[in-house]
């Protein structure tokens, strides 16, 4: 017996020892080759606490697998290996819309193919036998909205590109544009290569099975929660004319208050001490922080969950409630009792810096802008849809004709603006920006294309309010129309045969 447990302690006290041999063999090739990342890992708490490279790059099951210089080790830390400690985060994430940003973006119609197949499209044996890159390229789809130019000009099946001749159009602004931010799926193909990689998008799929890329905040090899906290760090993705929702905090008060306080902050405290650690709010305190009052009783608790406290819907051709299903082409549905505890979280938020009239009534006028928008986007879809029911445009290809581009304008750029600038305090987004943008050029174009082709059909368009009462043909239009033209060409004529005179 003693012999064993002498064993028993000999192997125990070993463990540690193998594990620093591992470590060491690590630090020393790579203080060479790659500086940088053990700089940025030895300035990291998980260099403090004894995390040390292989804890996180060891390959297990279900992983992407490469023999390292002695070492089975995996490329690609998923959250699922983050989750071995922070579990928590790993699980909030993982029901968030940051987890199902790939599926819900660039992957759906691929998603939806495979399971319609019967096809788990969380299998990256499902994605090495059907490459979701390869089926989702030459997609006529809104999703990748130039698309529909693209196949009207049958981009895919020309040859003659003067830089290099022979050579097919890949349609790579999905991987280095959409992905960068959205994910890729990683997965080793058929040709034993990892495909959409690297990435680290904040809906990546990964090998593993699990969604998302935590270093999508928290950059590696420091894991900084102060990185993730500050505003740039989600305006990498969050920005552009589709989402600018850097751009809106930037001319907020809030984002004024940032700029001008923000270098004074306590950006590591756990909790968030409102008006002690921060004077103002970023993206990560209204949306994911745990904030507690100064003397550090919690307000509301931290998420990864980052639509925890959003009662609306707002990035969709129509807004709605939340829903409790972040994966749109699985059973995603509004849900009003979810919206509003997720409103009351969100008030908390608020009221730590703000009276309960100042956001109530903020909240309110917030839904009325929802409102009109709702109201404009109904609108809009309805005429486009009677286009297509009158044979103007036609619905085959879905993105390549000018009623059909207005309308994609209207809800996934300059209606977002609209929203989104009411949302974050931002007037410019959503007045000029947005509500204008979204009107005038944008739903005017719509309008005026429909009425200017309905009149070259030699048809009484039956639209604008002022020929028009209540969408209902006063018989008085074209008649108008006509004497109008009439009026024009005598008008022209006889200004044409007094300069005649003039000059003689």
């Amino acid at each position: 017996m003693k012999r064993i447990a002498l064993c028993l302690v000999v192997l125990i006290a070993l463990i540690p020892l193998a594990s620093a041999q591992q470590q060491n063999s690590c630090i020393s090739c790579h203080q060479l080759q790659t500086p940088g990342i053990v700089q940025d890992w030895m300035k990291s708490k998980h260099y403090k606490a004894g995390v040390d490279c292989y804890t996180c790059h060891q390959a297990k099951e279900g992983d992407y697998k490469i023999e390292h210089h002695g070492f089975l080790i995996t490329p690609i830390v998923s959250p699922k290996k983050c989750g071995m400690c922070h579990e928590y985060e790993y699980i909030t994430n993982s029901k968030s819309k940051h987890a199902f940003a790939a599926v819900n973006g660039p992957f759906l119609t691929w998603y939806k193919a495979m399971k319609k197949k019967g096809l788990n499209p969380f299998d990256s044996n499902t994605a090495k036998e059907y490459p979701p890159e390869e089926y989702i390229k030459k997609l006529v789809t809104p999703l990748y909205p130039s698309s529909g130019i693209l196949a009207k000009i049958d981009i895919y099946n020309r040859t003659e590109g003067r830089l290099f001749p022979n050579m097919t159009y890949q349609h790579e602004n999905q991987f280095l544009g959409c992905m960068e931010c959205h994910g890729s799926y990683v997965y080793e193909g058929k040709d034993g290569k990892l495909h959409g990689w690297p990435n680290v998008g904040v809906g990546r799929i990964n090998p593993d099975g699990s969604l998302g890329s935590c270093v999508s905040c928290h950059s590696a090899h420091r894991f900084d929660i102060a990185e993730a906290r500050k505003p740039e760090t989600c305006g990498k993705c969050h920005l552009g004319p589709d989402h600018p929702q850097i751009e809106i905090y930037e001319q907020s008060y809030h984002g004024v208050r940032y700029e001008s306080d923000g270098e004074n902050w306590n950006w590591s405290a756990r909790p968030w001490k409102v008006g002690k650690d921060f004077s103002a709010p970023t993206c990560s305190a209204c949306h994911m922080s745990e904030l507690a009052t100064p003397d550090g009783k919690v307000i509301v608790r931290g998420t990864h969950d980052v639509g925890d406290r959003l009662k609306w819907e707002i990035q969709g051709k129509f807004v709605t409630y939340q829903s409790a299903v972040s994966n749109k082409a699985e059973g995603y549905k509004p849900d009003e009792k979810l919206a509003k505890e997720n409103r009351e979280r969100m008030r908390k938020v608020c009221l730590a810096c703000h009276s309960p009239n100042w956001v109530d009534n903020y909240f309110s006028a917030y839904e009325k802008v929802l409102n009109d928008y709702n109201m404009v986007a109904t609108y809009a879809k309805s005429l486009l849809d009677k286009m297509y029911a009158e044979g103007l445009i036609n619905k085959s290809n879905p993105i390549d004709e000018e009623p059909e581009i207005m309308w994609y304008y209207i809800w996934h750029h300059d209606g977002r603006r609209w929203r989104m600038g009411a949302a974050m305090m931002g007037p410019d987004y959503t007045h000029w920006n947005g509500a204008l943008d979204t009107i005038m050029n944008k739903l005017g174009s719509m309008i005026d294309w429909y009425e200017t082709h309905k009149k070259l059909r030699g048809e009484t368009p039956k639209l604008s309010t002022s020929n028009y009462e209540n969408g209902k043909d006063n018989g008085k239009t074209e008649q108008n129309y006509t004497t109008q033209m009439v009026l024009a060409t005598f008008g022209i004529l006889s200004l044409g045969l007094f300069l005649t005179k003039a000059r003689r």
